[in-house]
C-alpha cells in the first residue's frame, strides 16, 4: 500500500522571526499526521485506540535531514511510510514537502509501551495489522 499522506499549512506561531518553519515543529508536523492516521483508519482518536489497547508509544530515536525550507502559509504535505514492525518498536520514515519538493526527511524509531508500567510491550494486533498497510509499497 501507498504511504499514508496528510497536508497542512505552517502557521505564523511555528516560524522563526525570517517566517521559516522552526526545526522542532518539523517533528510535531509528523506527530499531527500520525494522530490523523489513527483518526482515519481505527475510526477513533490515537489517545482512545492507545488507552483501549493499554499502550502508547516513545520516540526512541529521530533523525532528520533538512534539504529546504517551509515558510509561513506554505502547504505541505507529511508522508509517512512504516518501514518495519518490530516486537516492541517500529522504524518509521517520513517525507515533507512542498508541491512535490522535498523539505524533510526523517527517520523515527518508536517503541512500544505498557499504560501502567511505561515498560516496554508487544504491539498490539490490531495496531500491527492497520499500521502494515503503510509499509513500503
Amino acid at each position: 500500500m501507498a504511504p499514508f499522506r496528510y497536508n497542512l499549512r505552517v502557521r505564523f506561531n511555528e516560524c522563526d522571526p525570517q517566517r521559516v518553519a522552526f526545526n522542532a515543529n518539523y517533528l510535531a508536523y509528523i506527530d499531527i499526521a500520525f494522530t490523523d492516521l489513527y483518526r482515519q483508519y481505527f475510526d477513533a482518536s490515537y489517545a482512545e485506540v492507545m488507552e483501549r489497547s493499554g499502550v502508547d508509544v516513545v520516540v526512541a530515536e529521530a533523525k532528520l535531514k533538512f534539504l529546504a525550507p517551509a515558510r509561513f502559509d506554505d502547504q505541505i504535505e507529511v508522508e509517512i511510510t512504516i518501514e518495519r514492525l518490530g516486537n516492541t518498536s517500529m522504524e518509521v520514515s517520513s517525507l515533507i514537502s512542498r508541491e512535490g519538493a522535498a523539505l524533510t526527511t526523517a527517520e523515527l524509531r518508536y517503541v512500544f509501551v505498557d499504560l501502567e508500567s511505561w515498560e516496554k510491550t508487544p504491539i498490539p494486533d490490531q495496531i500491527r495489522a492497520t499500521l502494515a498497510n503503510f509499509g513500503p509499497a
